[in-house]
């Protein structure tokens, strides 16, 4: 039988700088809160892969379990949306996590509700961090689950806990579009994907590789912050940390099975088309291959952005003159380096 080596790149935390503000604005607001007599709701909201749930992991982190004399202590509660939420169903998932045995036992909405409300004091939180927000909004229907958004204002107001929600940027439809509960939260925090034309986030790109090159030292890779690897990943991720360690894990993988430690740029092109699912409607060129030059800088840019995204059948692929700026290489310049 195949003996798999850990790849450890999902032990591998990137503190970006978007990450780092991020961390510490959620960080103060839970510290503030706990003395602070207006319940504080906050939303993290970004795009699949671009990390905001390994930030809502470290938040949680830090606040851990305790088990005391008195019983359980859980000062931060962390929740997944069920997929087709009700009100009972979601609340049965709080009481389950809290240890509740009687969760499933029978009991309308009220009951349970009421038995969540005396538990959260018993172990003595402080802080819910509901993530999957975004399944409160159907889009299929493009309708907000409004009784479970007002239950949540109304569960806020009750408890004085503090809300964190995470979620797609669909989740902003239902606070958006609930009045009352749009009122207790704060401006949101968003997780958005680099974007390569942005000198800035070029450079917290190629930090972010330079960061799993040295958490993943024991494999040989090429240089992955040269310009031109740089602009390779940035294609097969669409400036999506979450993509970088896909095919950081797949190639790693791969190399473990064949026991070896080094991976070429074959090696990442095979890691990519493993990785990555692609959409279809776009023929998208893998970055990887020796040949990317020819497929077009402008094209493989516009491909990039469908990455993690629905793509719009609708939509032309343009091609855009790039203009030349003093230290900002154009896309095209970095594949010919």
């Amino acid at each position: 039988m195949q003996t798999f080596i850990p790849t450890q790149v999902d032990k591998i935390l990137i503190a970006h700088q978007a990450y780092q503000l991020a961390e510490q604005r959620i960080t103060n607001q839970l510290m503030a809160a706990q003395q602070y007599a207006e319940p504080t709701c906050l939303a993290l909201v970004g795009e699949s892969r671009s990390g905001k749930s390994r930030l809502a992991e470290a938040i949680m982190c830090k606040f851990p379990k305790q088990r005391t004399q008195t019983g359980m202590k859980v000062p931060v509660l962390s929740v997944k949306t069920p997929s087709k939420p009700t009100v009972k169903g979601l609340v049965e998932t709080l009481l389950r996590e809290l240890g509740d045995p009687l969760c499933f036992k029978r009991g309308s909405e009220n009951e349970k509700t009421e038995r969540l409300y005396v538990l959260l004091k018993q172990t003595g939180t402080h802080t819910i961090i509901i993530d999957e927000f975004q399944h409160f909004y159907d889009k299929v229907s493009h309708k907000v689950q409004h009784h479970l958004s007002d239950w949540l204002k109304i569960f806020v107001d009750n408890t004085g806990l503090t809300i964190l929600v995470v979620g797609l940027p669909d989740c902003m439809a239902v606070i958006n579009q609930n009045e009352q509960l749009r009122g207790r939260f704060m401006s949101a925090i968003h997780m958005r994907r680099f974007a390569w034309e942005d000198a800035h986030d070029r450079e917290e790109f190629v930090a972010c590789l330079d960061a799993f090159t040295q958490g993943l030292a024991r494999y040989q890779f090429p240089d992955l912050t040269s310009d031109a690897m740089a602009f390779r990943f940035y294609c097969a991720t669409g400036g999506l940390i979450g993509y970088i360690a896909k095919i950081l894990h797949q190639a790693c993988l791969n190399a473990n099975v064949a026991n070896t430690t080094s991976i070429t740029l074959t090696d990442l092109a095979r890691a990519y088309v493993e990785a990555v699912w692609i959409d279809t409607l776009f023929d998208n060129p893998n970055p990887f291959l020796a040949d990317i030059i020819g497929s077009g800088a402008n094209v493989l840019l516009h491909h990039a952005k469908q990455i993690g995204a629905m793509a719009d059948p609708s939509e032309p692929v343009v091609e855009t003159k790039s203009r030349r700026r003093r230290n900002s290489p154009t896309a095209s310049e970095v594949l010919v380096a």
